[in-house]
């Protein structure tokens, strides 16, 4: 960014594990059979750069071979740990007129149920999706309760999102054709990669603070609240919009975590320009 006036961002991108949600669906998945110390293992040693995602994502779910019934408890527990303001900083974002989109290495199934009780589109929601064996002759009962849980995993689809540096070209193929400023919050590696394609990295250590992640974002939220998202991507033009609305207080909220050091921005410029279009607030 190189201006010194803080504008606001229309297209935000948002990581779901240890983001939007508190924990790893796939490391909550493993204690469910048992496996959450191996597998967890390899997800902190991914999400931390120090193995690409493409070497431990396989590994992990042949550790674990879930069922569709397994995928929807992984939903269900997303909502039970939602970060605090998570959703109303996507209401917020939403009534402001901002497209908002999930970017997620996790499993397709559950972070669109998630992202569906978020408020987010379908289709501007991406996750790594799985095949199933099939029920041959028996297409009928494919829906019913029984039926997802016999269901297990076969195999992963290979893509972008199984690998370290996949999301910057999901980001790309997400905003094309679509105007306005770029903003990517994440809490990992795989996340942080993607700052060359956005106009604003913001790391998010509210659930797990990586180092990595702390050294190469432009701003830095160090407090378990996306309050702070609110004003960071609305900027001034989206306060003044929000006076007198219901969304006026988690802007007032957002700003007084930072103001309390619940954020670091990075550079004198950034760091300027932000604090002075909030003078007086």
């Amino acid at each position: 960014m190189t201006d010194v006036r803080w504008t606001s961002f229309d297209l935000i991108f948002f990581d779901c594990d240890s983001t939007l949600s508190a924990i790893e669906g796939i490391d909550e998945l493993a204690r469910f059979k048992g496996k959450e110390w191996r597998v967890g293992v390899l997800t902190e040693k991914a999400m931390n750069g120090d193995l690409d995602l493409s070497e431990v994502y396989g590994k992990r779910l042949q550790a674990i071979r879930p069922t569709r019934g397994q995928l929807k408890a992984i939903e269900d527990r997303y909502w039970e740990t939602i970060v605090p303001d998570a959703e109303a900083v996507i209401v917020a974002l939403r009534a402001l007129g901002k497209q908002v989109f999930i970017v997620s290495g996790g499993l397709a199934e559950p972070v669109r149920g998630f992202g569906k009780r978020l408020g987010v589109p379908p289709e501007n929601i991406r996750a790594v999706e799985l095949e199933y064996n099939e029920l041959s002759g028996e297409w009928w009962r494919y829906h019913q309760p029984d039926t997802r849980h016999r269901q297990t995993y076969l195999d992963y689809n290979e893509g972008p999102l199984t690998v370290s540096s996949g999301k910057p070209a999901i980001i790309q193929g997400l905003a094309a054709g679509k105007h306005g400023r770029k903003l990517m919050i994440g809490d990992g590696a795989s996340d942080l990669a993607a700052r060359p394609v956005v106009d604003l990295f913001i790391g998010f250590g509210g659930v797990v603070a990586r180092e990595k992640v702390i050294q190469g974002a432009d701003v830095f939220i160090h407090i378990n609240s996306l309050a702070p998202v609110l004003p960071l991507a609305a900027g001034p033009a989206g306060y003044a919009r929000a006076v007198g609305t219901p969304h006026q207080a988690l802007f007032d909220k957002g700003l007084q975590l930072a103001k309390d050091n619940g954020i670091t921005i990075k550079g004198d410029d950034l760091h300027t320009a932000f604090w002075k279009a909030f003078e007086g607030l």
